[in-house]
């Protein structure tokens, strides 16, 4: 099975690369309205300050080896998650900071492999998932930690960002550029949507975000049709 998977995903990797530059404007656009149309912003200040205090001991210069470990286990731990979604058998997994990660299946693999640790912040969508299930009195605190993990996914993963890592050389650096921005934003914005204002601010976002999408398309496609 794994090898069709693979398959799949290699016919649709440059049209899903095509789909992400063209959604790149309308999910930040999206976000901009979310956010410009709740009532109040308190619900998202304990985030707000969760992701600042990490930003802060990131590159305040408090950062310690465990946060590093932390941030490869992180890594690791995302290449494995799609490998199994990809189904693909996980038969070894090893990271270090230093030294890097690498965790080892069965079958070709494919570029969702590749590149979702760039995308997916893995312990952030496991403290949201703890946030759904908590009663509301909890929830501030749950957004401050969940804030935290956001950003940790974020300034981790910029550190490790540069053209020779292994992972964008494998998927390819044009194709980081197009996708990687733009599912970025989904993930993350929808991760503000639901502190936000939970399911329904999610459907919200990504029904205007798909709306604003289409738009996008027509008038591209309306332009090239123009020029030939």
């Amino acid at each position: 099975m794994s090898r069709w998977t693979d398959g799949l995903l290699s016919l649709l990797k440059w049209p899903v690369a095509i789909v992400a530059i063209i959604s790149l404007p309308a999910l930040g656009w999206s976000l901009v309205d979310l956010l410009t149309g709740m009532r109040s912003l308190k619900p998202l200040v304990p985030m707000l300050i969760g992701a600042v205090a990490c930003v802060v001991v990131w590159y305040g210069g408090l950062r310690r080896p465990a946060l590093a470990r932390w941030a490869t286990l992180e890594h690791e731990l995302t290449h494995a998650l799609f490998a199994w979604l990809t189904l693909h058998r996980t038969v070894g997994f090893f990271g270090t900071w230093r030294s890097g990660g690498h965790v080892r299946y069965l079958g070709k693999g494919n570029w969702l492999i590749a590149i979702a640790p760039f995308v997916v912040p893995t312990f952030a969508l496991v403290v949201a998932i703890v946030l759904a299930a908590l009663p509301r009195s909890a929830i501030p605190y749950a957004g401050f930690v969940l804030g935290a993990v956001l950003a940790y996914h974020a300034v981790s993963t910029w550190s490790r960002t540069h053209r020779h890592q292994g992972d964008l050389r494998e998927v390819g650096t044009l194709f980081s550029i197009l996708f990687v921005p733009a599912a970025t934003l989904l993930v993350y914005g929808l991760t503000i949507a639901f502190v936000a204002g939970g399911g329904k601010a999610m459907h919200q976002y990504l029904h205007q975000a798909f709306g604003r999408a289409v738009g996008v398309a027509h008038v591209v496609w309306t332009w090239i049709k123009g020029m030939t």
